[in-house]
């Protein structure tokens, strides 16, 4: 089967169908903007997705010095909790990341930390060192940005509708909660370019389905919409009872916040991987919105939930403001 990353991925990603891909046209390992600059080219003087000044504003890029500190055992991992007062990420804003069977001894096992999803207080965005600080490959807090490392593949959902993304494993070990999936990326838009986004697909390509994921931080809004760029991220579908959920993270405190996808609980091989697109969006009063509604009047020109499990809302979750 067709490897979708064409070799961007540490992990082949097969998919079973190719034909069923709608607009989908390039695979992408982080996020760009509409004209196809990276994301990592954002500059944070500049003004915020919404047209306001944006407050988290500096004239110097952070970067942490724990580099010089470990140059003489390059095998010892860096920037973790236990030298965090050598590394400024991570005594200015925490590692939460952790070896599942204790302290790493290889360097080389770093690619299997689990996120400590009970320790990180709700709505704080992760914070890993940035592509430009001066840590080496061995550096313990940069685990969003090393690709897929589990083995995936895309076929048809369980719904049956449309495609989904499975976890698949040839040593049947389940993934345990914490473990990271995948970024969302997608291209960056303001959420005027979202609106006509989506209302030109409402005119022109009905039924292609909504694949964009608004993070609502404080004083900005950004829109990732991977329909057409995007990575496997896009091909998770939405469950009321979900086994993955989005974090927000940023590559340095100075970057775009990217959205990530961390398992939610152990996930058996052969499952198919799910997120609450409700909660996804920062939004943390629109699940509890919908719970209480339970039915909407006519669907209200909602789509409605095939998720099947005995949590279902009914309707799929929908960004009101686009």
């Amino acid at each position: 089967m067709e490897d979708i990353s064409k070799g961007l991925e540490p992990f082949r990603i097969p998919i079973e169908d190719t034909h069923h891909l709608g607009s989908f046209l390039l695979y992408i390992t982080d996020s760009i903007f509409p004209d196809g600059t990276p994301v990592t080219t954002y500059e944070p003087e500049s003004s915020s997705a919404d047209g306001e000044s944006d407050e988290d504003s500096t004239n110097e890029t952070y970067t942490c010095s724990c580099v010089a500190n470990h140059d003489d055992h390059p095998s010892v991992n860096i920037c973790t909790v236990e030298n965090g007062a050598t590394c400024d990420c991570v005594s200015d804003f925490g590692n939460f990341y952790y070896m599942p069977s204790g302290n790493c001894d290889d360097h080389k096992d770093i690619d299997r930390q689990l996120l400590n999803l009970e320790a990180l207080p709700e709505r704080l965005p992760l914070v890993e060192c940035s592509p430009i600080c001066p840590c080496s490959g061995n550096c313990a807090n940069r685990l969003t940005q090393r690709g897929v490392l589990i083995s995936t593949t895309i076929r048809p959902s369980s719904s049956g509708v449309g495609l989904g993304l499975f976890y698949i494993s040839t040593t049947h070990d389940d993934l345990p909660q914490g473990c990271f999936v995948s970024l969302y990326a997608g291209e960056y838009l303001t959420t005027d370019q979202a609106r006509q986004r989506w209302s030109n697909q409402r005119v022109h390509e009905e039924g292609q389905g909504n694949h964009i994921l608004s993070l609502k931080l404080p004083g900005k809004t950004w829109h990732i919409d991977p329909r057409f760029k995007g990575n496997i991220g896009r091909f998770l579908n939405h469950s009321c009872d979900p086994n993955c959920v989005i974090q927000i993270v940023r590559w340095g405190i100075d970057s775009l916040p990217r959205a990530a996808i961390f398992t939610k609980r152990g996930v058996r091989v052969g499952e198919e991987l799910t997120f609450d697109y409700a909660n996804a969006s920062g939004s943390v009063d629109l699940a509890a919105q919908l719970d209480r509604q339970n039915v909407i009047e006519d669907g209200a020109g909602r789509t409605k939930c095939l998720c099947g499990s005995q949590k279902c809302r009914g309707w799929m979750p929908f960004d009101e403001t686009l």
